[in-house]
């Protein structure tokens, strides 16, 4: 598959320069980025939340794990984890349990962890568990320019 068409298709009309890294299959963050040779800090995942205003994606490093209890506090709102039903859902154009970190692309609010801008560049998954996403530092600032950030893992 390579990358979602939904996502290639944003990163194109926004001018997102990108260049697509593919690695042995794996069906996690953690494990794209050890078959990938990328240090975990710099791979990201996307988890989707879902609250009663709807869905929301976290892109947190791979190494990291969403703090669900500080996003709740922070949005003064309870907030879970979506099903695996939903995720594929909303990420029909996917392999099933590929969470791209580029929710924008869905029209879905996105809120980031600081944490990524600390290395140098990022990866993000492309829609399948065999593609990866590359962005410097400055690249994936401008991606997420209008999405909400914080330090919202540990």
């Amino acid at each position: 598959m390579s990358i979602s068409p939904r996502i290639q298709d944003y990163l194109v009309s926004n001018n997102i320069p990108y260049q697509i890294v593919h690695h042995k299959y794996s069906d996690t963050a953690r494990g794209c980025a050890e078959a990938a040779h990328i240090p975990p800090a710099r791979m990201t995942k996307g988890v989707l939340l879902k609250d009663g205003n709807g869905y929301m994606l976290a892109v947190v490093p791979s190494d990291k794990t969403v703090d669900i209890n500080k996003l709740s506090m922070r949005e003064n709102r309870l907030i879970t984890t979506a099903s695996q039903h939903e995720v594929n859902e909303q990420f029909d154009d996917c392999v099933r349990g590929a969470v791209p970190g580029i929710g924008q692309a869905y029209n879905m609010r996105v809120i980031w962890d600081d944490r990524i801008v600390q290395q140098p560049d990022c990866y993000i998954e492309a829609g399948d568990h065999e593609d990866l996403i590359y962005l410097s530092k400055k690249d994936f600032r401008s991606l997420m320019r209008d999405g909400e950030h914080g330090m919202i893992s540990h």
